[in-house]
């Protein structure tokens, strides 16, 4: 059985972590599989929006601990073939199966919609901090759980969620590794809103088949770099870059199509180009 699971209809990619046994925490080849899938539907000019999601009663629980073992009893899970395995050591010698991959959500130049069904902990929580929108059911749970298993803030976890929340709420979650529910998350603006479990998947489906259809690739690409990079970007800067991009929109088919098809009072054919 596949455990990232890959689907495209009407514009949108549907990725879902599929290893619902065990709230789809993740191991070394989900991770892998996982961001080749993002990869994909950010290459795929089929593909127009991204929709990440769980299997079953949970987004992510996070990292597999049991597939580092038993720390200093030597008693650990080995990765296949020739992958390391891990003691006491369980720092530096996980970078190789780890730390490559994140900044594709952020880099890749298609809009990214986390639908948490359930919960998202820890590297669960990170992934849905490193998608562009967020929205969670009822029954979503959030922690980040790094400073009681002894480490910071993990995969610019801490970074994310200053820039979402502000500098004290992070602070707040990151100190404390305390769960909270969907209904906190939104008053925190974690979340964009939050909608009954039934009713998450079908809300998240049709707002991204409304923005894949209605929204011109380019454009949102040029938006997707414009919101990541203003985070850190001076207002004359980001001006300048607006301006920039503004230019070469006026030059393509699809700045064309969007006022033929409104004068023509049609849905929009956007290509990309």
């Amino acid at each position: 059985m596949s455990e990232i699971l890959y689907a495209l209809a009407d514009g949108v990619a549907t990725i879902t972590l599929n290893r619902p046994d065990k709230l789809n925490a993740l191991t070394p080849q989900m991770l892998t599989d996982f961001f080749a899938a993002v990869a994909q539907a950010g290459a795929d000019p089929e593909a127009r929006v991204i929709v990440i999601t769980g299997a079953g009663r949970g987004f992510s629980a996070g990292l597999d601990l049991a597939i580092i073992g038993g720390g200093g009893s030597g008693d650990v899970n080995p990765f296949p073939a020739a992958a390391p395995q891990w003691g006491d050591d369980i720092g530096p010698a996980l970078s190789p199966h780890y730390s490559g991959g994140w900044p594709v959500l952020i880099t890749c130049r298609k809009p990214t919609i986390a639908a948490i069904n359930g919960p998202a902990f820890g590297w669960g929580f990170i992934l849905a901090l490193h998608c562009d929108i967020r929205f969670a059911a009822t029954s979503a749970l959030f922690n980040a759980t790094f400073a009681r298993i002894g480490v910071p803030g993990e995969k610019g976890s801490a970074w994310l969620l200053t820039r979402h929340i502000g500098q004290a709420r992070a602070m707040d979650l990151l100190y404390t590794a305390r769960r909270f529910d969907g209904a906190e998350a939104k008053a925190l603006g974690l979340v964009n809103e939050v909608f009954a479990d039934d009713a998450l998947l079908p809300h998240v489906q049709d707002y991204a088949r409304t923005i894949a259809t209605f929204s011109a690739p380019r454009s949102l690409a040029a938006m997707k770099a414009q919101v990541w990079t203003a985070l850190d970007a001076d207002y004359t800067t980001a001006f300048a870059a607006a301006d920039h991009e503004q230019h070469l929109a006026t030059a393509t088919d699809d700045f064309r199509e969007a006022f033929t098809s409104y004068r023509e009072k049609r849905t929009p054919r956007y290509t990309g180009r």
